[in-house]
């Protein structure tokens, strides 16, 4: 499924959804996001889903020359794009790959941000398991879209692309997978600013 994913993703590479910068509303939603995740400066931050690296560029000036931004993509594509944008970033690593063959500093991660991305991991509960274990014991997981969970799925499965079955999971069994995890939610809200999801490792 990963590979008829990427090749999808490979096509919507130029997409403005995928490369123009995000809008007021966007950046305000994402406040919400930094507000969450606290001081960035100095701190290793893991970015599942990166796409053309639009988040990656804010993440890479938050962190700082002295932190760390590791973002990854299945993607060929949208990862080449992401390095043009990124190429004077000598502290964001970029990877082509799912993130389950993208090996993480244990317990290293301050910060583990899942941006538009969790609904197309094929395995969420392998992926919520290794990022709880790159995370540092006060380390924090964000799962965060612009939209609400309803619509996205129905979204993805109106769209008979290799995305239709890929859903963000109810709330009752995204919690009960995030415990089962080793993580303790904070904060799981679902509203006219979309999905967000902040956990600490338990």
């Amino acid at each position: 499924m990963y590979a008829r994913k990427a090749d999808f993703f490979d096509s919507q590479t130029g997409a403005p959804w995928a490369t123009e910068a995000y809008g007021p509303e966007e950046l305000a939603k994402l406040d919400r996001v930094f507000a969450s995740a606290g001081p960035l400066e100095g701190k290793t931050v893991v970015e599942p889903g990166c796409g053309t690296g639009r988040l990656t560029e804010i993440l890479a000036r938050r962190v700082g020359p002295s932190g760390r931004v590791i973002a990854m993509d299945i993607s060929r594509g949208m990862v080449a794009s992401a390095k043009e944008r990124l190429a004077d970033q000598v502290h964001v690593e970029l990877r082509q790959g799912r993130l389950e063959a993208c090996p993480l500093p244990g317990e290293g991660v301050d910060l583990a941000l899942c941006h538009q991305v969790f609904p197309h991991l094929e395995d969420q509960e392998g992926a919520l398991s290794l990022l709880t274990r790159s995370l540092k014991p006060d380390g924090r997981l964000i799962i965060c879209h612009f939209k609400p969970l309803s619509v996205i799925n129905d979204v993805h499965r109106k769209a008979g692309t290799a995305v239709e079955q890929d859903m963000i999971p109810e709330h009752g069994e995204m919690e009960g997978m995030c415990t089962e995890a080793g993580l303790r939610i904070i904060e799981l809200s679902d509203d006219k600013r979309g999905y967000f999801l902040c956990a600490r490792k338990a």
